[in-house]
């Protein structure tokens, strides 16, 4: 009798956990399309794409982070600290690397791992030859260089890893407030749409970092031309794409570009026009 009242209540769970999955599916979609909705009003594709990404980041409560952080934060006294730290270091290396110009390091000899191993084969047939050795340079001498060149290998090895390191914080702090940017932004922006007093101005001052306009003196690149020369052909734009080009004969030849493109917003006109001869 117990038995069939077991597989029941498997079957129950599992029918609930079924649901749960498909509500937390059907949840992320209508998050996503309500992001899109939103954000399909942008002025710009830029602004378009940082307001969905910004909407399906997960919010920050009261009190909370704005996402589970991967590594805690640092505390302001220990970057103090590693500032101190750092200004001492670059103190005592200068009195051992000033008067070096970028001019006198590139009459300099680098050293990669090609003629890294040609100093190795050249000391240690060196050690067995030392009678080929000039009289300037003694075998002693001639291992401390390397053991010098070396040390200061391997620090440049270990500042490299350090600098990955604060790099790799610096993004995850970077991306942080470029979030806390986003979020304000997208309030003034409702607000501005709600006509709320001195939104509309604080709206302009930042809607500027999301366009991205061609000058009128700057001629249109070729993969700017293809682009503009889709638009009209599926009717997404307004304008005129005219292409003319005459091969060169026994006097120079003319190639002739006109794009004149008429936007939502924006009017441009390039007339490119040179000769061409063999």
């Amino acid at each position: 009798m117990a038995r069939p009242s077991k597989k029941t209540a498997k079957k129950a769970t599992t029918k609930k956990a079924t649901q749960k999955a498909k509500k937390s599916t059907v949840t992320k979609k209508q998050k996503l399309a309500v992001a899109k909705k939103i954000a399909s009003k942008a002025s710009t594709k830029e602004e378009k794409n940082a307001i969905i990404k910004m909407l399906m980041s997960p919010k920050r409560n009261a009190g909370s982070e704005k996402r589970p952080p991967n590594n805690p934060e640092m505390p302001q006294t220990i970057i103090n600290n590693l500032n101190q730290d750092f200004n001492s270091i670059k103190e005592l290396l200068d009195s051992f690397s000033q008067h070096l110009r970028s001019l006198d390091r590139r009459r300099l000899n680098g050293v990669g791992i090609h003629k890294l191993g040609f100093i190795n084969r050249a000391y240690e047939l060196a050690l067995e030859n030392g009678e080929f050795l000039p009289h300037y340079l003694t075998l002693e001498r001639f291992g401390t260089d390397i053991q010098y060149f070396v040390d200061f290998r391997t620090l440049v090895d270990l500042v490299t890893q350090i600098r990955e390191k604060l790099w790799n914080i610096t993004i995850q702090s970077a991306d942080i407030a470029y979030t806390d940017a986003l979020e304000f932004y997208a309030s003034v922006r409702e607000a501005a749409k709600r006509r709320v007093d001195a939104a509309e101005t604080l709206h302009n001052a930042l809607s500027v970092f999301f366009r991205h306009h061609r000058g009128e003196t700057e001629q249109p690149t070729e993969k700017q031309e293809l682009k503009d020369f889709k638009a009209l052909q599926h009717g997404k734009h307004d304008g005129k794409l005219v292409i003319e080009n005459i091969k060169p004969k026994m006097t120079g030849g003319k190639h002739k570009v006109i794009d004149e493109t008429f936007k939502d917003t924006a009017k441009f006109k390039d007339d490119i026009e040179g000769d061409i001869t063999e």
